[in-house]
């Protein structure tokens, strides 16, 4: 099986009109009266928009079909057992778009750039006692103290923010197989230089402190992460961002703000000018992290101002 690696809308320039005649038109990969089923069966799964918050069609003004879909990075098998629903659209699209492609280029180079430089060490750059609660919940993920000591703080608490991994297969990896294993072709809206610049971005100071609420959740049970997923379980999106809000007010105003306006607000006007041309296609599911839709700057927002009739599934 390959998962071919591209980055969706980089070599268009041009206004989104003269990007729609540069894409080559692909019809629905089913007869519009595929289309009319699949509209009853939102009609039975959704109970109405304010719980509908998670899964969308989205519909081009000249027709063409496609979805967007919020996820969430985990490998809990009850996200994992997608809606009857969701499976069809896998089946159906043509291409799958995702923040990054889950692909062995890509997680090697992620791996790369978790490791610091070769002249510092992270029990240096943490106060005692702190570090020794890092080594000792890093034991469980089968970390030795030396790899621990030479990992940068950012990448120690996206280790800790979610339980030892069982299979590695979070959601984002599981829809890239299933689409590829259907043969849809699997894209990126960003590139991990991209992502990375925003993190690395935020600081050390901001690293540390992140790290920090990383090991109290962790220690309180992982209160949140258990919160997140059954709130995504629940498909409420709005109380996932309420759940969001409260983590980073735990951190200073300046790296909070900037965190809203460059990991959420501009990267949503990024991933949404890359996904328009991919969606005038037809036959293409958008899937980004849950927390990119909701909001007047969130892609739900952005695509029906673009011009899309962006309509709730559940």
């Amino acid at each position: 099986m390959t998962i071919r690696y591209q980055i969706a809308g980089t070599s268009c320039m041009a206004s989104r009109r003269e990007c729609r005649s540069s894409h080559r038109r692909v019809s629905p990969s089913w007869p519009r009266r595929g289309a009319v089923a699949l509209a009853l069966l939102v009609l039975l799964l959704a109970t109405g928009t304010g719980s509908a918050q998670v899964f969308y069609t989205v519909e081009t003004e000249d027709g063409q079909f496609g979805w967007l879909l919020g996820t969430i990075h985990t490998e809990d098998p009850r996200v994992l057992d997608l809606p009857p629903v969701l499976e069809q659209a896998l089946a159906d699209a043509e291409r799958v778009a995702l923040e990054l492609v889950p692909d062995a280029d890509m997680l090697r180079a992620l791996n790369r750039a978790m490791i610091l430089p070769r002249d510092e060490r992270l029990s240096v750059l943490l106060d005692e006692s702190l570090y020794a609660d890092v080594l000792a919940l890093l034991d469980s993920y089968g970390l030795r103290a030396s790899a621990v000591d030479r990992m940068r703080p950012w990448a120690v608490a996206m280790t800790l923010a979610l339980p030892p991994p069982e299979t590695g297969l979070f959601m984002d990896m599981t829809l890239a197989f299933r689409a590829a294993r259907h043969g849809a072709e699997v894209v990126a809206l960003e590139t991990l230089d991209e992502q990375l610049a925003f993190l690395t971005g935020l600081g050390r100071e901001a690293h540390v402190e992140m790290l920090a609420l990383a090991v109290d959740d962790m220690q309180g049970g992982r209160a949140l992460y258990e919160s997140l997923v059954t709130t995504y379980l629940a498909r409420d999106i709005e109380r996932l961002r309420e759940l969001a809000e409260l983590e980073l007010e735990r951190i200073g105003p300046a790296i909070r703000e900037r965190f809203r306006r460059e990991g959420i607000v501009e990267r949503n006007a990024r991933m949404a000018e890359r996904a328009a041309p991919l969606l005038d296609q037809g036959s293409t599911l958008v899937a980004v992290g849950a927390l990119h839709l909701p909001g007047e700057a969130g892609l739900v927002a952005r695509l029906r101002a673009m011009g899309y009739r962006v309509e709730p599934v559940y």
